[in-house]
């Protein structure tokens, strides 16, 4: 796994590291630390950019982001189940013939 260091991420992004800390021990995102820094693992970037965009552009405290966050994937893994399901569905309806629907996603960017 890749890691960033959260100075550098604070840096490139405006934000305090102690914004960051917060986030972790609310359980928003994971830290990692090693010889006394802190890391953030990269796949957790997309993430961490998410959950400030909510923070500070629209001012949702952590409680909501959480709940928000919670919510999109939910809703992803729905998607996904609803996609197995119209698949199946097709497939029973039409045993010669093997489709696949596909589901556009909806970016809650």
């Amino acid at each position: 796994m890749k890691y960033i260091a959260i100075e550098e991420f604070c840096s490139h992004h405006g934000v305090e590291i102690t914004l960051i800390r917060e986030f972790a021990a609310f359980g928003l995102v994971p830290l990692h630390v090693e010889n006394n820094r802190e890391f953030l693992p990269d796949k957790a970037i997309t993430r961490l950019e998410r959950t400030l965009r909510l923070f500070r552009d629209l001012d949702v405290n952590k409680e909501g982001i959480e709940v928000i966050l919670r919510m999109r994937k939910q809703l992803k893994k729905l998607r996904r189940e609803h996609e197995k399901l119209l698949n199946r569905l097709q497939q029973l309806e039409n045993p010669g013939i093997a489709r696949n629907y596909i589901i556009q996603e909806i970016d809650l960017e």
